[in-house]
Formats: structure tokens, sequence, C-alpha cells
């Protein structure tokens, strides 16, 4: 597993301006995984920093597989980072 999380790792600044949804949510995803498996209480805490919403939260952790769990939570938390994206963008312009 630690090979995978190290071949996903974290990317350059400068790869997040170049980098596509499915790169991003691969990396996630092992990175959750990681999580799921190795230290839940993390990715609690990550998930409450990010303010997902803890009921999706929660329908993703009963998903059938680690995987697919961590491909759902990633899909989570992209999903509300676009929304903070959003939300900032609308603010600015006001």
């Amino acid at each position: 597993m630690n090979n995978e999380i190290e071949k996903y790792r974290e990317p350059f600044p400068k790869e997040y301006e170049t980098l596509d949804r499915t790169a991003l949510e691969k990396r996630l995803s092992a990175f959750i995984r990681d999580l799921i498996e190795n230290d839940f209480s993390k990715l609690h805490t990550m998930i409450y920093r990010h303010d997902v919403n803890e009921a999706r939260f929660a329908l993703a952790l009963k998903e059938t597989t680690i995987e697919l769990q961590a491909r759902a939570i990633a899909q989570l938390v992209i999903e509300r980072e676009l929304q903070k994206i959003e939300t900032r963008k609308l603010y600015k312009r006001k």
C-alpha cells in the first residue's frame, strides 16, 4: 500500500493547474484507503476539516469494499472543495 501512496503522492503546487479530476481522485482515493485501513480517526478529522456532509460520508462508508468507500469519499471531498471555490467566487464578486 505504501508504494501506491508514494506513487500517488501529494501534487506539487504547479501540478494542481494541470491535474485532471480523474488523476486527483485516484491520488486522493489511495490516500483515503490508507486512512480507512490504518488511521480512521485521522480520516474523520480530515472529513470534518473539509466540511464534508456527515450523512453523505456515512453513506460512502457503507460501500461494499474499501476501494469503493475510498473512491466515494474522495468524490465527496473534491465536490465539497469545488463548492467552496464557487462560493468564494460568488462572494468575491459582491
